[in-house]
């Protein structure tokens, strides 16, 4: 039986999915290892009881860990805020077939074989194909249909790449 939902992407909604995208990638794993890094160096240059050297990695670590993604949120939400695009109503109807898509008037169909993985943040969806093109599902959104949405994925995509934890809905 499919499944119709209505979205609109909000800011929140795109700032999880792009963070996701950030911090999954080379820089923000760097930026991680960095930060874990300098966090190390804290408790070494501590135990040597070397103070002034701890402040300093204490300080990057902060910077890393802290102020980049505070930032990078700020500034990706100005942008989020002036782009109309993202906020237009898309319908998905979700079926064992696939998913078909309209925009605007246009519509657009991929069989379940098109993703290659679902993962699961805590307010979105996101399901991404070969092309490392995604569709983001605000979980507020999705309402009653939450369960049969994520029922279809883990049914119709290989168990390994798919990670959404069923819970999300009651977290949110």
């Amino acid at each position: 039986m499919p499944v119709t939902v209505e979205v609109s992407l909000d800011e929140q909604s795109m700032i999880d999915y792009m963070m996701h995208t950030i911090y999954t990638k080379g820089v923000g794993v760097f930026s991680i290892v960095l930060g874990i890094l300098n966090i190390g160096l804290v408790f070494a240059f501590f135990m040597r009881k070397e103070y002034p050297q701890m402040l300093l990695f204490a300080a990057f670590a902060v910077i890393v860990l802290l102020v980049f993604p505070y930032l990078l949120k700020r500034n990706m939400s100005k942008t989020i805020k002036d782009n109309k695009r993202i906020s237009t109503p898309v319908t998905y109807e979700f079926s064992d077939e696939g998913i078909v898509t309209t925009t605007g008037g246009k519509r657009g169909k991929a069989s379940w074989k098109a993703f290659k993985k679902a993962r699961s943040k805590k307010r979105i969806i996101m399901l991404f194909d070969a092309k490392k093109q995604s569709i983001i599902l605000p979980v507020d959104q999705l309402g009653d249909h939450y369960t049969q949405i994520v029922d279809l994925i883990f049914n119709n995509m290989p168990a390994p790449d798919v990670r959404i934890n069923r819970l999300d809905k009651k977290k949110g």
